[in-house]
Protein backbone atom coordinates (compact mmCIF):
# COMPACT_ATOMS: atom_id res chain seq x y z
CA UNK A 1 0.00 0.00 0.00
CA UNK A 2 1.74 3.14 -1.07
CA UNK A 3 0.52 6.68 0.16
CA UNK A 4 0.83 9.99 -2.17
CA UNK A 5 0.25 13.18 0.10
CA UNK A 6 1.05 16.39 -0.49
CA UNK A 7 -0.59 18.30 2.45
CA UNK A 8 -3.58 20.84 0.79
CA UNK A 9 -3.05 19.08 -2.48
CA UNK A 10 -3.67 15.25 -2.60
CA UNK A 11 -4.03 12.57 -0.16
CA UNK A 12 -4.07 8.91 -2.16
CA UNK A 13 -3.41 5.25 -1.51
CA UNK A 14 -2.94 2.69 -3.89
CA UNK A 15 -3.55 -0.53 -3.29
CA UNK A 16 -2.26 -3.45 -5.29
CA UNK A 17 -1.69 -6.48 -3.12
CA UNK A 18 -4.62 -8.34 -3.32
CA UNK A 19 -5.01 -9.29 0.76
CA UNK A 20 -4.33 -5.55 1.67
CA UNK A 21 -7.65 -4.96 -1.65
CA UNK A 22 -9.69 -7.37 0.40
CA UNK A 23 -8.98 -5.72 3.49
CA UNK A 24 -9.40 -2.02 2.60
CA UNK A 25 -12.97 -3.36 0.69
CA UNK A 26 -14.15 -4.78 3.74
CA UNK A 27 -13.35 -1.86 6.07
CA UNK A 28 -16.57 -0.52 7.10
CA UNK A 29 -14.84 3.11 7.35
CA UNK A 30 -13.94 3.06 4.10
CA UNK A 31 -16.61 3.30 1.26
CA UNK A 32 -17.83 4.87 -2.16
CA UNK A 33 -19.38 7.49 -0.11
CA UNK A 34 -16.99 9.36 -2.36
CA UNK A 35 -17.94 13.36 -0.68
CA UNK A 36 -16.26 15.89 -2.63
CA UNK A 37 -15.14 18.15 0.38
CA UNK A 38 -11.90 17.53 -0.37
CA UNK A 39 -8.16 18.51 -1.31
CA UNK A 40 -7.86 19.70 -5.03
CA UNK A 41 -6.57 16.83 -6.84
CA UNK A 42 -8.68 13.92 -4.71
CA UNK A 43 -11.48 16.34 -5.49
CA UNK A 44 -10.33 16.50 -9.74
CA UNK A 45 -10.68 12.54 -9.57
CA UNK A 46 -13.56 12.29 -7.68
CA UNK A 47 -15.47 14.80 -9.68
CA UNK A 48 -14.66 13.46 -12.89
CA UNK A 49 -15.79 10.12 -11.74
CA UNK A 50 -18.94 10.81 -10.10
CA UNK A 51 -19.40 13.01 -13.59
CA UNK A 52 -19.05 10.23 -15.70
CA UNK A 53 -20.77 7.76 -13.73
CA UNK A 54 -23.88 9.17 -12.90
CA UNK A 55 -26.88 9.58 -14.78
CA UNK A 56 -30.21 12.42 -14.36
CA UNK A 57 -28.93 13.03 -10.61
CA UNK A 58 -28.39 8.90 -9.43
CA UNK A 59 -24.98 7.59 -9.33
CA UNK A 60 -24.22 4.13 -10.92
CA UNK A 61 -24.69 1.31 -8.70
CA UNK A 62 -21.15 0.41 -8.88
CA UNK A 63 -20.60 3.70 -7.36
CA UNK A 64 -22.71 3.55 -4.67
CA UNK A 65 -22.02 3.64 -0.75
CA UNK A 66 -22.71 0.21 1.07
CA UNK A 67 -25.79 1.91 2.90
CA UNK A 68 -27.61 2.37 -0.18
CA UNK A 69 -30.49 -0.04 -0.13
CA UNK A 70 -31.20 1.13 -3.43
CA UNK A 71 -27.83 -0.25 -4.62
CA UNK A 72 -28.51 -3.48 -2.76
CA UNK A 73 -31.82 -3.93 -4.31
CA UNK A 74 -31.03 -3.43 -7.45
CA UNK A 75 -27.84 -5.61 -7.10
CA UNK A 76 -29.53 -8.68 -5.66
CA UNK A 77 -32.43 -8.09 -8.02
CA UNK A 78 -29.85 -8.06 -11.25
CA UNK A 79 -27.72 -11.33 -9.32
CA UNK A 80 -30.93 -13.19 -9.46
CA UNK A 81 -31.89 -12.35 -13.21
CA UNK A 82 -28.27 -13.52 -14.50
CA UNK A 83 -27.99 -16.37 -12.70
CA UNK A 84 -31.40 -17.66 -13.93
CA UNK A 85 -30.11 -17.68 -17.38
CA UNK A 86 -26.56 -19.66 -16.16
CA UNK A 87 -27.22 -23.39 -16.76
CA UNK A 88 -28.74 -22.26 -20.86
CA UNK A 89 -25.42 -19.90 -21.04
CA UNK A 90 -23.31 -22.57 -20.36
CA UNK A 91 -24.45 -24.65 -23.03
CA UNK A 92 -23.35 -22.26 -25.72
CA UNK A 93 -27.15 -20.94 -26.77
CA UNK A 94 -27.33 -19.82 -30.23
CA UNK A 95 -27.13 -16.55 -29.79
CA UNK A 96 -22.99 -16.68 -28.65
CA UNK A 97 -22.43 -17.72 -32.16
CA UNK A 98 -21.36 -14.62 -33.61
CA UNK A 99 -19.56 -14.65 -30.62
CA UNK A 100 -17.73 -18.10 -30.85
CA UNK A 101 -17.32 -16.71 -35.02
CA UNK A 102 -14.85 -14.22 -33.77
CA UNK A 103 -12.92 -16.51 -31.47
CA UNK A 104 -12.69 -18.89 -34.41
CA UNK A 105 -10.93 -15.68 -36.32
CA UNK A 106 -14.10 -14.92 -38.59
CA UNK A 107 -15.24 -11.14 -38.95
CA UNK A 108 -13.71 -7.93 -38.66
CA UNK A 109 -11.92 -6.40 -35.51
CA UNK A 110 -14.34 -3.72 -35.34
CA UNK A 111 -17.18 -5.85 -35.06
CA UNK A 112 -16.52 -7.53 -31.61
CA UNK A 113 -17.32 -4.50 -29.80
CA UNK A 114 -20.95 -4.53 -31.27
CA UNK A 115 -21.50 -8.50 -30.61
CA UNK A 116 -20.43 -7.85 -27.16
CA UNK A 117 -22.55 -4.63 -26.05
CA UNK A 118 -25.66 -6.97 -27.91
CA UNK A 119 -25.44 -9.48 -25.68
CA UNK A 120 -25.28 -7.55 -22.38
CA UNK A 121 -28.01 -5.15 -23.66
CA UNK A 122 -29.95 -8.00 -24.67
CA UNK A 123 -30.32 -9.12 -21.11
CA UNK A 124 -32.06 -5.58 -19.90
CA UNK A 125 -34.43 -5.50 -23.40
CA UNK A 126 -35.44 -7.72 -25.87
CA UNK A 127 -35.88 -4.55 -28.21
CA UNK A 128 -32.32 -3.68 -27.97
CA UNK A 129 -30.33 -3.49 -31.17
CA UNK A 130 -26.28 -2.37 -30.63
CA UNK A 131 -25.12 0.32 -33.57
CA UNK A 132 -22.16 1.99 -34.05
CA UNK A 133 -23.16 5.08 -32.02
CA UNK A 134 -24.06 3.04 -29.28
CA UNK A 135 -20.58 1.44 -29.03
CA UNK A 136 -18.65 4.69 -29.60
CA UNK A 137 -21.00 5.87 -27.38
CA UNK A 138 -19.95 2.98 -24.45
CA UNK A 139 -16.07 4.13 -25.68
CA UNK A 140 -16.86 7.65 -24.75
CA UNK A 141 -18.13 6.30 -21.10
CA UNK A 142 -15.11 4.02 -20.29
CA UNK A 143 -12.74 6.21 -21.46
CA UNK A 144 -14.06 9.45 -19.55
CA UNK A 145 -13.18 8.42 -16.13
CA UNK A 146 -9.23 7.54 -16.83
CA UNK A 147 -7.90 9.10 -19.95
CA UNK A 148 -5.13 11.92 -19.04
CA UNK A 149 -5.71 13.96 -22.05
CA UNK A 150 -6.93 17.25 -20.29
CA UNK A 151 -7.57 18.90 -23.61
CA UNK A 152 -10.00 16.40 -24.79
CA UNK A 153 -11.62 15.95 -21.68
CA UNK A 154 -12.36 19.65 -21.12
CA UNK A 155 -13.64 19.67 -24.13
CA UNK A 156 -15.74 15.97 -23.98
CA UNK A 157 -17.61 18.45 -21.30
CA UNK A 158 -17.85 21.57 -22.77
CA UNK A 159 -19.55 19.94 -25.54
CA UNK A 160 -22.01 17.56 -23.64
CA UNK A 161 -20.10 14.39 -25.53
CA UNK A 162 -20.33 12.61 -22.27
CA UNK A 163 -23.67 13.52 -21.11
CA UNK A 164 -24.94 13.06 -24.75
CA UNK A 165 -23.20 9.21 -24.48
CA UNK A 166 -25.03 8.52 -21.32
CA UNK A 167 -28.43 10.02 -23.08
CA UNK A 168 -27.93 7.66 -25.69
CA UNK A 169 -26.94 4.33 -24.25
CA UNK A 170 -29.68 4.91 -21.30
CA UNK A 171 -32.31 5.66 -23.95
CA UNK A 172 -31.19 2.39 -25.05
CA UNK A 173 -32.23 0.24 -21.90
CA UNK A 174 -35.01 2.10 -20.24
CA UNK A 175 -32.81 4.43 -18.27
CA UNK A 176 -31.55 1.43 -16.16
CA UNK A 177 -28.12 2.23 -14.52
CA UNK A 178 -27.44 -1.46 -13.81
CA UNK A 179 -27.85 -1.71 -17.97
CA UNK A 180 -25.86 1.33 -18.77
CA UNK A 181 -22.67 0.39 -16.57
CA UNK A 182 -23.00 -3.15 -18.37
CA UNK A 183 -23.20 -1.85 -22.08
CA UNK A 184 -21.14 0.84 -21.68
CA UNK A 185 -18.63 -0.23 -18.93
CA UNK A 186 -18.84 -4.02 -18.51
CA UNK A 187 -18.94 -4.54 -22.07
CA UNK A 188 -15.48 -3.47 -22.67
CA UNK A 189 -14.51 -6.28 -20.21
CA UNK A 190 -15.88 -8.71 -21.78
CA UNK A 191 -14.57 -7.52 -25.44
CA UNK A 192 -11.10 -7.94 -23.25
CA UNK A 193 -11.73 -11.15 -22.63
CA UNK A 194 -12.65 -12.11 -25.28
CA UNK A 195 -9.30 -11.06 -27.28
CA UNK A 196 -7.95 -13.49 -24.23
CA UNK A 197 -10.10 -16.39 -25.58
CA UNK A 198 -8.99 -15.71 -29.53
CA UNK A 199 -5.51 -16.47 -28.58
CA UNK A 200 -6.27 -19.77 -26.92
CA UNK A 201 -8.56 -20.92 -29.49
CA UNK A 202 -5.52 -20.04 -31.88
CA UNK A 203 -3.08 -22.34 -30.02
CA UNK A 204 -4.59 -25.42 -31.29
CA UNK A 205 -3.44 -27.79 -28.74
CA UNK A 206 -5.19 -25.91 -25.77
CA UNK A 207 -8.30 -25.73 -28.19
CA UNK A 208 -8.17 -29.23 -27.78
CA UNK A 209 -7.25 -29.80 -23.86
CA UNK A 210 -8.81 -26.95 -22.41
CA UNK A 211 -12.19 -28.24 -21.22
CA UNK A 212 -15.30 -24.58 -21.02
CA UNK A 213 -14.44 -23.82 -17.66
CA UNK A 214 -10.93 -23.73 -17.92
CA UNK A 215 -10.92 -21.62 -20.63
CA UNK A 216 -13.31 -19.34 -19.34
CA UNK A 217 -11.26 -19.15 -16.01
CA UNK A 218 -8.23 -17.52 -17.88
CA UNK A 219 -10.07 -15.09 -19.75
CA UNK A 220 -11.81 -13.42 -16.87
CA UNK A 221 -10.71 -9.69 -16.99
CA UNK A 222 -11.31 -7.45 -13.50
CA UNK A 223 -11.59 -3.57 -14.09
CA UNK A 224 -8.43 -1.76 -14.15
CA UNK A 225 -9.24 -0.09 -10.81
CA UNK A 226 -12.05 1.17 -8.09
CA UNK A 227 -12.10 4.20 -5.51
CA UNK A 228 -12.82 3.89 -2.43
CA UNK A 229 -12.44 6.58 0.53
CA UNK A 230 -12.43 7.08 4.14
CA UNK A 231 -15.42 8.10 6.04
CA UNK A 232 -13.46 8.48 9.35
CA UNK A 233 -9.54 8.96 10.24
CA UNK A 234 -8.32 5.75 11.05
CA UNK A 235 -5.56 2.82 10.61
CA UNK A 236 -5.44 0.03 9.20
CA UNK A 237 -2.66 -3.26 9.03
CA UNK A 238 0.05 -0.42 9.95
CA UNK A 239 -1.06 2.40 8.15
CA UNK A 240 -2.40 5.61 9.25
CA UNK A 241 -5.50 7.56 6.64
CA UNK A 242 -7.22 10.67 7.31
CA UNK A 243 -10.94 11.28 6.71
CA UNK A 244 -11.60 11.18 3.14
CA UNK A 245 -8.38 10.29 2.01
CA UNK A 246 -8.88 8.47 -1.25
CA UNK A 247 -7.76 4.63 -1.91
CA UNK A 248 -7.30 3.53 -5.29
CA UNK A 249 -7.64 -0.42 -5.48
CA UNK A 250 -5.84 -1.90 -8.70
CA UNK A 251 -7.74 -5.00 -9.11
CA UNK A 252 -7.12 -5.44 -12.53
CA UNK A 253 -3.64 -6.66 -11.97
CA UNK A 254 -4.25 -8.01 -9.06
CA UNK A 255 -6.45 -10.36 -9.79
CA UNK A 256 -4.12 -11.57 -12.15
CA UNK A 257 -2.08 -13.01 -9.04
CA UNK A 258 -2.27 -16.58 -8.31
CA UNK A 259 -5.14 -17.35 -6.11
CA UNK A 260 -6.73 -13.87 -5.97
CA UNK A 261 -9.13 -14.50 -9.28
CA UNK A 262 -11.73 -13.86 -6.67
CA UNK A 263 -11.04 -10.02 -7.58
CA UNK A 264 -12.51 -10.18 -10.43
CA UNK A 265 -15.74 -10.35 -9.22
CA UNK A 266 -14.95 -8.61 -5.53
CA UNK A 267 -16.98 -11.93 -4.40
CA UNK A 268 -18.42 -12.76 -1.16
CA UNK A 269 -18.31 -9.20 -0.90
CA UNK A 270 -20.66 -6.23 -0.02
CA UNK A 271 -19.44 -4.44 -3.53
CA UNK A 272 -19.77 -7.62 -5.25
CA UNK A 273 -20.48 -7.71 -9.18
CA UNK A 274 -24.11 -9.56 -10.23
CA UNK A 275 -22.33 -11.15 -13.12
CA UNK A 276 -20.07 -13.68 -10.81
CA UNK A 277 -22.02 -16.51 -11.90
CA UNK A 278 -23.57 -15.30 -15.77
CA UNK A 279 -19.96 -14.32 -16.99
CA UNK A 280 -17.95 -17.20 -16.83
CA UNK A 281 -20.95 -19.22 -17.85
CA UNK A 282 -20.90 -17.30 -21.14
CA UNK A 283 -18.02 -17.44 -22.07
CA UNK A 284 -18.04 -21.20 -21.59
CA UNK A 285 -20.83 -21.18 -23.95
CA UNK A 286 -18.33 -19.67 -25.99
CA UNK A 287 -15.85 -21.63 -25.66
CA UNK A 288 -18.05 -24.80 -26.31
CA UNK A 289 -19.62 -23.50 -29.54
CA UNK A 290 -16.26 -22.17 -31.01
CA UNK A 291 -14.97 -25.74 -30.34
CA UNK A 292 -17.99 -27.58 -32.08
CA UNK A 293 -16.60 -26.89 -35.32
Amino acid sequence: MKRYRVPGVLDIYEVSDPEEIEAVNNDPRIDRQLALQNCPFNWLLVRRSLSVLSYAGKRFPTMSPRGSMERKSAQEELWNRLNVKVHEMKLGPEELEPLAQWVRGHGAEESLGLQAQQILGHLFSEAFVATAESWDAAATLVKAPRSNNVLKLFWWQVSGKVRRAKRQLASMVNDDLSAVNAIGIAAHNLVKSLHLMKALYSDSNRRSTLSPAEAANECLVAPVSVFRQATVAGELNGNTFSRNSLFILNIGQAAKTKGAEALVFMSDSWSSCPGEQWVPAMLEGVWLRANRS
